[in-house]
This record gives C-alpha cells, sequence and structure tokens, in this order.
C-alpha cells in the first residue's frame, strides 16, 4: 500500500532538513533543554535553531514550556521510527551488492536475517575483495564445509596449504563443471595430495546455486556471482538464524550429492 501524500510529505519535511533530524535526536537523547543549548551543543546558528524548533513546533512533534523544547509524544514516535528507517536504509544500502544476485525468493530465508551480517563487494579498484575476503578467512578455520559453483585458486591453495599442514579438515560440494575443472587443470595435483591426506571430501552434484561456507562452528558465508560467472560480493554472519538455514541447506546438497571424488 502506498502511504498517502500527506505521510510522504512529513517524510521529507524532516529528511530534508539535517538540523531538524539532530534537534529531535538531542532531545531524544537528553531530554527537555534550551535554545541556547541546543546551539552550544549541536554548533548551529541562532537563527537555524530558532526556524528548526519553530517549524517543529508547528508539526506537532515539539513545544515550548517556558525557557525550554521539549519533545511531545507525537515527536519520540516520529523521531524513533525515522531513525530505524534511516537504520533500515542504510542496511539495503549495504546489502544491496549482494541482494542484488542472490535469488532471496527461491529459498527459505527471509531478507531481515541478512541485516545482522556484512557485505564485502566488489568494486572497480578492487574486483578481488570479495574472493580475498573468503581466502582470509581460511587462514584461521579449522573445518569448512561450502558448495562450490566455482573455483579459485588463491583459495584452493589457501586450503592445500593448511590441510596438509593437517590445520584443516574441508568437505567441498562442487558442481560438475567444478569436477572437471579439477581433473584437467594444475589443480589436480593439489586435490590429489589433499586427498591422500583423508582430511579432505569432496562430493560431487549438478549444480550449484551459489557458493556457502560454513566455517568452524560458527561463521556463515555466502557468494554470489553476476550472469557472467565474476564474483560479486560476499555476505558473512554469525547469526544462528542464517546458520540453521546454512546447515539444512549444505546437508540436503550433501544428500543428493551424485558422487564422490576419490582419486583423480
Amino acid at each position: 500500500m502506498t502511504p498517502p501524500a500527506a505521510v510522504l510529505d512529513e517524510i521529507s519535511f524532516l529528511a530534508r532538513a539535517p538540523s531538524r533530524v539532530r534537534i529531535l535526536v538531542f532531545l531524544s537523547e537528553s531530554g527537555p533543554t534550551t535554545k541556547r543549548e541546543l546551539r552550544g551543543q549541536l554548533s548551529q546558528s541562532r537563527s537555524t535553531i530558532s526556524r528548526g524548533v519553530d517549524s517543529l513546533v508547528e508539526a506537532g512533534w515539539l513545544r515550548e514550556r517556558s525557557d525550554r523544547v521539549e519533545l511531545t509524544p507525537t515527536g519520540a514516535l516520529v523521531i524513533q521510527e525515522f531513525l530505524g528507517l534511516a537504520e533500515t536504509m542504510a542496511t539495503a544500502e549495504e546489502l544491496s551488492p549482494f541482494l542484488e544476485w542472490f535469488p532471496v525468493s527461491e529459498f527459505d530465508l527471509a531478507v531481515e536475517e541478512f541485516q545482522s551480517g556484512t557485505v564485502t563487494g566488489a568494486v572497480d579498484g578492487d574486483p578481488y575483495a570479495p574472493a580475498r575476503k573468503h581466502t582470509n578467512r581460511i587462514r584461521t578455520a579449522e573445518r569448512l564445509r561450502a558448495l562450490l559453483p566455482s573455483i579459485g585458486q588463491n583459495a584452493i591453495s589457501e586450503i592445500h596449504r593448511r590441510i596438509l599442514a593437517g590445520d584443516l579438515e574441508a568437505t567441498l560440494i562442487v558442481s560438475s563443471s567444478v569436477e572437471t575443472r579439477i581433473r584437467t587443470t594444475q589443480l589436480a595435483p593439489q586435490f590429489e595430495e589433499m586427498l591422500s591426506t583423508d582430511r579432505l571430501t569432496v562430493l560431487v552434484t549438478e549444480s550449484v546455486p551459489f557458493f556457502l561456507g560454513l566455517v568452524d562452528d560458527r561463521t556463515t558465508q555466502i557468494g554470489v556471482e553476476d550472469d557472467n560467472g565474476i564474483p560479486r560480493a560476499l555476505f558473512e554472519t554469525d547469526a544462528e538464524a542464517v546458520r540453521e538455514w546454512a546447515e539444512a541447506l549444505f546437508a540436503d546438497y550433501r544428500e543428493a550429492s551424485s558422487s564422490r571424488l576419490t582419486e583423480l
């Protein structure tokens, strides 16, 4: 339902004047105060504070008593909800590089669950930031379970190093195209060495929708690619709800895997 025009006008009235927002926030945190104290605390001119207070009084969000200014109950509700909206918008902006490519509607996970995590996006100056973030996490992991729709040399080299050192155990569920790449490229010797340690399990399934990493017993990573297979963003969280969803999804793919890679 589209909000009434009058409501949108009131949101715009507040959003287009940061000084009004700062006045409301200060009063919500500090309680009633004088215009003079508002000027000092907010480092604003007398005219700016006067205009801001007068307009907020007219809106019914502030009232003046003697020489003091205070929030009305309506004003307290308005600033509380406005700050919530601002936080939601900031979160949406941060998650945008990830949500653009993650098929939320196809999986049983509410978009609200992503608010507790962080996103590392690929940008023009640093297109490999998501892959580097993932590789850095592997450096301290003791256990890794992952769905791999594609495969990167740096991450595999780090997995190889830690498995051969006896520091990591890993279970990888790969797509059939990734299996082909493992068998037919320079990755084959590394996988042969890792498989010989019994610290690596590689299962094969027809396709994998996105990168999913379960690191140790807490951290969950989800990586997304664009239509050309280029990594676009890595989402990372310790949220329990996301972890439970990831555990169930990994178990489904493990059960549905068609074969196990035992030798090359």
